[in-house]
């Protein structure tokens, strides 16, 4: 190869380097966020909401990204849709959000997902999806 063709290559091979630092898609970064470690409603329960108020999410503390935790994306989606119920940015040391019952239709499926993000880097970890069946009983 002669030196200009090895000076092109050599700056293309920069520019793409420098795009996935910017981004944030470097070879396995999202895979150097821990996952969140989810702890109920349990993936594929029946929850009965029966008088009651609020379903209460929670998740496990999992270590901590190498940059901090910057906080966390919970998300609860209609069935497997993109169609988004709830959405909350909670902080880094909270690990439950309670989401009024009222959300939820009587017979309906949700799923739901959390990650965290690292501070520094800004990479959100890879998730899991969680689905429940709502039952809400007529008194």
């Amino acid at each position: 190869m002669n030196k200009r063709a090895g000076n092109a290559v050599m700056t293309i091979a920069v520019m793409i380097f420098a795009l996935t630092a910017v981004n944030g898609y470097a070879g396995d970064d999202r895979f150097s966020v821990p996952r969140v470690a989810y702890a109920e409603p349990h993936d594929q329960s029946v929850v009965d909401l029966t008088g009651k108020d609020a379903l209460t999410f929670r998740w496990n503390e999992v270590p901590m990204p190498v940059g901090g935790r910057e906080g966390f994306r919970f998300r609860i989606y209609k069935g497997f849709t993109s169609q988004v119920v709830a959405a909350e940015a909670p902080g880094g040391r909270t690990f439950s959000i309670d989401v009024p019952a009222g959300k939820f239709e009587d017979g309906g499926t949700y799923t739901w997902r959390i990650q965290q993000r690292d501070g520094r880097s800004m990479i959100w970890s890879l998730y899991d999806t969680w689905s429940f069946k709502v039952v809400k009983k007529n008194k």
